[in-house]
């Protein structure tokens, strides 16, 4: 469906003048990735809204979506198994921030060693995508400021007393750092 839908979007726009058929394959992978994207996401918020753990699965994509883009991290060779892969893993995070709503200490230690490995690790490329060193040093620049920007959102929100968004910025970080550890051995050694 999504590829039908991204073929349209294409034809449309070639009718309109704006694109040429030289750029059918990029545009229309881009399209279907960009729907594909979005299903996905609403889906995972209807869940969320279901569940009755909205604003906790929201955070969690506010958080981890951003740095994920420039970080990188561990790649399934096929998109469903990263799909369902990753719709579990953000229910899950999102009935963890939930239920368990103060950031227990255990946390805070994965949250510092998820800081040090995002640091050192990131940016990971995949089989699909392997970084020149132009990229790696642009990736690595912009996954430094997006964490940094999180960790100032972690911060003030702590000290304002809105546990559960400095608990999901730092669930987002800790669930990153273990991809891009993953990434990283599976792009090193496999």
């Amino acid at each position: 469906m999504p590829e039908r839908i991204a073929g349209w979007l294409f034809d449309f726009q070639c009718r309109k003048g704006r694109l040429s058929e030289e750029q059918r394959k990029l545009y229309v992978y881009a399209y279907n990735l960009l729907i594909s994207r979005a299903v996905v996401y609403a889906l995972l918020l209807l869940a969320g809204l279901l569940l009755g753990n909205l604003k906790e699965m929201a955070l969690f994509l506010l958080a981890f979506i951003p740095l994920r883009q420039y970080a990188g991290g561990v790649h399934f060779e096929r998109a469903g198994n990263c799909i369902a892969a990753s719709s579990i893993l953000i229910g899950l995070s999102g009935q963890y921030l939930k239920y368990y709503p103060e950031i227990p200490l255990p946390l805070f230690f994965v949250w510092i060693a998820a800081a040090f490995i995002i640091i050192a690790l990131a940016p990971v490329g995949c089989a699909n995508k392997k970084l020149v060193p132009i990229e790696q040093k642009v990736y690595k620049r912009r996954t430094r400021i997006v964490f940094c920007i999180e960790c100032a959102v972690l911060m003030v929100s702590y000290f304002m007393d809105c546990i559960w968004i400095s608990k999901g910025i730092m669930l987002a970080q800790a669930v990153l750092a273990v991809s891009i550890m993953l990434g990283w051995i599976k792009e090193n050694f496999f």
